[in-house]
């Protein structure tokens, strides 16, 4: 494109700023998504999201791995409680902590997918499909303070990097991933397709992408993996377990539900599909890898046989929805039936309240404004003694700040 524009005696200095401006739009317009969204959802963070925000503001101001001042290792991702510890430790709140990682996750995702659009021949579109879809989606917005929109940023770069075959750089990524979900370990074969010989080179770069803190905790605690792989395996809810959860749901949370999980049938029909291909093109079997990784994920859940927590379809959700939007990209009906998709969402999801005051998918028993009282209310009672937790504690320990104790 520079060589055309200097033979008709065009700048070479324009023709060579208008990627920057196209990636600077980009940067802008997702990040300001993502504000708005993460504005709309923050005083609705589950439980679950406050126990990784109490992790975070220990390592943020005390170098201490636990949620109260005992260590403990029950958080799901390292890597969540490390970023959000780091940028705890500058704004000095955890609230805004998550709203930082949220959006600098929704842009990573968003910068790496329009790498990889330029690399496969796929449409612009491509980063404002997947990133818009996973903006809206009513189950992952129940998840904001956890990890699955850090992992969704990861994924995009295995996709990317895998695809461009440049096996370190994928090493790295997947060491991250590895570190933001143990459990991620299960997708990334499937995720690598593409990757050409070289693993020994990505192996050790994904060994550099894991913090030495977790090759020390081998042999001191916390432990290199969290203690919840274990205590949540062989756990079910009455009749529902993994591998049925989406249909509590669908009682439970009919619309939200329903608008959730449609973008797991889209990507399996895309799977099929890109399948019937003998995948010659990269952008197939970028396709094939999302897809892949998403379903080998679900079907280690199912044989671990964990309990429905929502937040666990994440990667199934993420997965399918970069799988259906690569084929998407490739033909107007597929984007049509994406943005009506992502505006039924939305609907939704404003529909829910503005702001939200709680999640859109939430098993929890009170508010987050609620057990905020609560827990402040219980630091002035208690003092520095020790108390039980009544069963969910994320939310009361990070308000107290006192010894609230349960079994994790």
């Amino acid at each position: 494109m520079g060589r055309d524009a200097h033979a008709r005696g065009l700048p070479l200095t324009i023709t060579r700023r208008l990627p920057d401006t196209r990636h600077l739009v980009l940067t802008a317009g997702v990040a300001i998504a993502a504000t708005a969204v993460f504005l709309l959802v923050s005083r609705a963070l589950i439980d679950d999201a406050y126990i990784t925000m109490a992790y975070a503001r220990n390592l943020a101001f005390h170098l201490h791995w636990g949620m109260i001042d005992e260590p403990a290792n029950s958080a799901t991702s390292p890597l969540n409680v490390i970023a959000l510890g780091a940028i705890t430790a500058v704004v000095r709140d955890g609230v805004v902590a998550v709203g930082v990682l949220f959006v600098g996750s929704a842009v990573l995702a968003a910068r790496w997918l329009a790498e990889l659009a330029a690399d496969t021949g796929l449409g612009r579109a491509l980063p404002v499909v997947v990133v818009g879809s996973l903006l809206v989606n009513p189950l992952l917005l129940s998840t904001v303070g956890l990890e699955p929109y850090l992992t969704a940023a990861l994924w995009a770069g295995l996709l990317r990097y895998g695809v461009a075959r440049r096996p370190v750089a994928f090493g790295v990524v997947a060491g991250l991933a590895v570190l933001a979900r143990p459990d991620m370990a299960v997708g990334l074969g499937r995720v690598s397709l593409g990757l050409p010989p070289g693993w020994a080179r990505a192996v050790g770069a994904g060994a550099s992408g894991t913090p030495p803190s977790v090759a020390f905790s081998w042999f001191a605690p916390p432990p290199a993996f969290p203690d919840t792989l274990l205590m949540k395996a062989n756990e079910t809810w009455e009749s529902f377990g993994f591998w049925n959860g989406p249909l509590l749901y669908l009682e439970s949370f009919p619309a939200v539900a329903a608008l959730a999980f449609l973008p797991v049938l889209a990507g399996l029909a895309a799977l099929v599909g890109l399948l019937a291909l003998r995948l010659r093109d990269a952008w197939a079997r970028a396709g094939v890898a999302a897809g892949l990784g998403a379903v080998g994920h679900y079907g280690a859940y199912c044989l671990l046989h964990t309990a429905p927590y929502h937040w666990y379809y994440a990667p199934l959700i993420v997965g399918t929805t970069l799988c259906a939007a690569i084929v998407a990209v490739r033909a107007r009906w597929g984007m049509v039936a994406a943005a009506v998709l992502a505006c039924a969402a939305l609907v939704v999801d404003l529909q829910h309240g503005v702001p939200w005051t709680r999640a859109a998918i939430s098993t929890n028993w009170a508010t987050a404004a609620e057990y905020e009282r609560m827990g402040t209310d219980l630091r002035r009672i208690v003092g520095p003694a020790a108390v039980e937790s009544p069963g969910e504690i994320g939310t009361l320990a990070y308000y107290c700040d006192c010894a609230i104790v349960d079994a994790f």
